[in-house]
């Protein structure tokens, strides 16, 4: 099932509809040598109809379908082409390298070169990795054969790595001749330097290591980092792996010497052992009949179940049959009267012997099951997750915690929830029984979302994630490792159901067009250093017993000779990982993670340290689950219907409050009342609330200059302040309004002459890279909607 849906997926990548595919399989004379062909190919262009059929019928689209319907529509309404065309008259498309066939045709269409129009393509062949998502490098050599008039630009200085790095880099790119658009277009892309080499005389910019077997490899990488550390934070290192997979060894190496680390790669959110308990939980909600999920919770830290008693209640629940949860409540009616009921006395003779600790514990949870099953029809996932964390007792071994295991458990449960708000936000039903659904299918298809996406600049941690993940980002140390043939490059991999040759619409490459890949996607790696490069590939890996080669990657980057002398080298100086190695560090229970300090505040960060420092951590730095509150949701619904409003009041000022009203009630955000009368009062008063300012604030003649305007004022060479304004409206040559809505009540005079948020919102308008008005031009106003007043300033 897998394959076929990459295939159709690839299929609409290169923009071949079923249509196209049919004429194609008609149009074919299949040799007798390939019997069976014609019939496979037939069979597949009718399931391709099928699925693409059924999609429209269910009303879901897919994400190769966004391009390919969109396609569609503007070569079957020129109409709407057109005023698409006059929307965007200046089109900018940024790597474009990693856009596909039909990504392509889409700015062809929009941007057709009879019309001379004002195009830019921003691409470099070079960091062409993503062919396995249907990217097609070949776009910019057909650019320059569609766009003739095209000016061409070529970008030669560098402002990341240095120059050694880089001339290693090209010396391997140039191994891709002549299927380059160097090579093919007569430039040149030898890149140079803005930056001189780093700690020159120290070590050399790029370095190799050959181990005999990837232990001794991964604990050179965590003994080099170790060394590095004198001069350089642990997060400005990175390992990069080519697989998720290979980066094992690393992270056990970096655990017993006792350095930071976080790994970024995909899929790992769901696999962490902390977001796994809380699954579990979920799951047990969803079904009290899966018995794995309450098996799990039993050995959470959080109860410590002993784990003899656990094994006794296993063999009672098979015995008698039942789920762990039924011989739970089975066990527990005995000594808890309301649990009690009559059918259950046949089981009597076969009830465990456990401990009182046991006893106790086993209440505690069945009693907190059973509340939360009550909260299934009102509260949505999250919510009852965060009730968890409360009756558990987990929360609060998550805000005090001791160490940096600790500290990390807390930042995989805050992402988490994260995940669940953003769910719920996105998805009308937020329920249990569809999150549940929605974690199982995520997980069975082997989707699972980042740790983190902060983390790289939150965290002093050396960050291990794979050359893809680590696309757009640089480090200036840099470790590339597993380096062997099979490894880096990998095997080519057929798709098990390939398209046929006849049907591609790219380019072609004259060479290995998959070795070619893995060579960019080696040249990405080795660019993401900006001062040194450490490469490192073993002799053996795993149980193997053939000696693995050193990739041709290796050879081409250093050249023969030196990475002989450097083999030399690393033999009359290498040590083998001794015993005590092994040995695991005292963790420092008094500290966690160490922190880079935080550069950018917003007014909401400054105000919560004011209130309660506590509190600032909670939110800003730990990042703790909060429960959704009903004066959040009620406030964030009023702000971003009227955002929504004016920008489509910007574009028709003829809109009515008819209109104003409708958005209110498609973006109603129903998470954090107390009860659905209490939803429905605020729904009410929200809408009451927009009418009377509708009546009394909003008319015709405004003059919108922007909406949630982002702002970042230099504070100093390293302090940042940021935030949103709501509104600027422009009220003659010079002067401008700012606006902030308000949905609670207006506060004293007294306070509001103290406003820091005023404060910040002047200096925002002030600053040169926004408005740069003088501040006797800025005009700041309070729109208090509940009161329908307004505070001038």
């Amino acid at each position: 099932m897998g394959a076929l849906l990459q295939h159709f997926s690839r299929l609409r990548d290169e923009d071949i509809s079923p249509d196209d595919y049919l004429k194609w399989v008609k149009k074919s004379s299949f040799a007798k040598a390939t019997e069976g062909e014609e019939e496979k190919y037939l069979e597949l262009t009718q399931a391709y109809q099928t699925y693409q059929k059924l999609k429209l019928k269910e009303g879901l689209m897919d994400f190769a379908d966004l391009v390919y319907y969109l396609l569609q529509l503007f070569q079957k309404r020129p109409n709407v082409l057109k005023h698409y065309q006059r929307q965007y008259p200046f089109v900018l498309v940024d790597e474009f390298q990693d856009t596909n066939i039909s990504q392509y045709q889409l700015i062809k269409l929009i941007c057709p070169s009879k019309t001379n129009p004002r195009l830019t393509v921003v691409g470099d062949d070079s960091q062409a990795i993503y062919k396995f998502r249907g990217a097609s490098v070949s776009n910019i050599i057909a650019f320059m054969k569609d766009y003739k008039k095209a000016k061409q630009i070529t970008l030669k200085k560098n402002y990341r790595s240095n120059q050694t790095i880089l001339d290693a880099a090209y010396k391997l790119i140039k191994n891709n001749d002549p299927d380059t658009l160097e090579f093919k277009l007569g430039i040149s892309k030898n890149l140079i330097a803005s930056k001189p080499v780093a700690h020159s005389h120290s070590i050399n910019p790029i370095n190799y290591f050959l181990a005999e077997n990837g232990e001794e490899e991964s604990e050179y990488v965590a003994k080099k980092i170790l060394d590095l550390s004198k001069t350089y934070k642990y997060s400005d290192m990175s390992i990069l792996t080519r697989a998720n997979n290979h980066s094992g060894p690393f992270v056990k190496s970096l655990a017993r010497a006792g350095i930071p680390y976080q790994f970024l790669g995909p899929g790992t959110l769901y696999k962490q052992p902390e977001v796994k308990d809380l699954i579990a939980y979920l799951r047990i909600l969803y079904n009290l009949e899966d018995s794995p999920s309450l098996f799990r919770l039993l050995y959470m830290n959080i109860y410590s179940v002993d784990e003899k008693d656990i094994s006794l209640l296993l063999t009672f629940s098979k015995k008698i049959n039942q789920s762990l949860f039924q011989a739970i409540e089975i066990y527990l009616s005995y000594f808890d009267v309301s649990i009690h009921r009559n059918e259950f006395e046949i089981y009597k003779p076969y009830l465990p012997l456990l401990k009182s600790e046991t006893k106790q514990k086993l209440l505690k949870i069945y009693q907190m099951i059973i509340k939360h099953l009550v909260l299934l029809k009102t509260n949505t996932a999250g919510q009852i997750l965060f009730h968890f964390l409360e009756d558990s007792g987990l929360l609060l071994t998550l805000t005090n915690y001791k160490n940096e295991t600790q500290e990390k458990i807390a930042i995989n449960i805050s992402n988490f929830f994260n995940k669940l708000k953003m769910f719920e936000s996105e998805h009308e039903d937020a329920s249990i029984f569809a999150v549940v659904d929605f974690i199982n299918m995520s997980i069975e298809i082997g989707e699972s979302p980042l740790i983190s996406k902060t983390d790289i600049s939150s965290l002093n941690a050396v960050n291990i994630l794979t050359v893809h993940s680590a696309k757009g980002l640089e480090f200036p140390i840099v470790f590339l490792v597993n380096l062997t043939e099979e490894r880096f490059p990998t095997r080519h991999k057929k798709e098990t159901i390939g398209i046929p040759e006849a049907l591609i619409k790219e380019i072609l490459p004259t060479g290995d067009y998959h070795i070619e890949e893995e060579r960019r996607l080696f040249y990405v790696g080795l660019t993401r250093a900006k001062d040194k490069v450490f490469l490192s590939s073993s002799k053996f890996y795993g149980q193997a017993k053939r000696i693995r080669k050193i990739s041709r990657f290796v050879i081409e980057t250093l050249g023969q000779e030196l990475l002989n002398a450097q083999i030399d080298i690393k033999k009359d100086i290498k040590s083998q990982l001794t015993i005590f190695d092994f040995k695991t560090p005292k963790q420092n229970d008094s500290t966690g993670i160490a922190r880079n300090a935080p550069t950018n505040f917003s007014y909401s960060q400054l105000n919560s340290f004011e209130t309660c420092p506590l509190q600032y951590k909670y939110l800003y730095v730990l990042k703790i689950p909060t429960l959704p509150t009903a004066s959040a949701s009620f406030g964030t619904t009023i702000h971003k219907t009227l955002q929504d409003f004016y920008s489509k009041f910007i574009k028709n000022k003829k809109i009515n409050k008819i209109i104003l009203i409708e958005i209110y009630k498609k973006l109603w955000i129903p998470v954090g009342y107390s009860s659905k009368a209490h939803e429905d009062r605020m729904k009410k008063e929200g809408e009451k609330i927009l009418n009377n300012y509708f009546d009394k604030y909003h008319n015709l003649s405004l003059n919108i200059l922007g909406l949630e305007k982002l702002f970042k004022i230099k504070i100093s060479e390293d302090i940042f302040l940021t935030g949103k304004i709501d509104r600027i409206d422009k009220l003659n040559k010079n002067e401008i309004e700012i606006i902030d809505y308000k949905t609670g009540k207006k506060p004293s005079e007294r306070e509001l002459t103290k406003s820091l948020q005023l404060t910040i919102y002047a200096l925002a308008a002030h600053d040169k890279n926004l408005f740069n008005k003088k501040f006797v031009d800025i005009n700041l106003t309070f729109y208090y909607l509940q009161t329908q007043e307004k505070n001038y300033s």
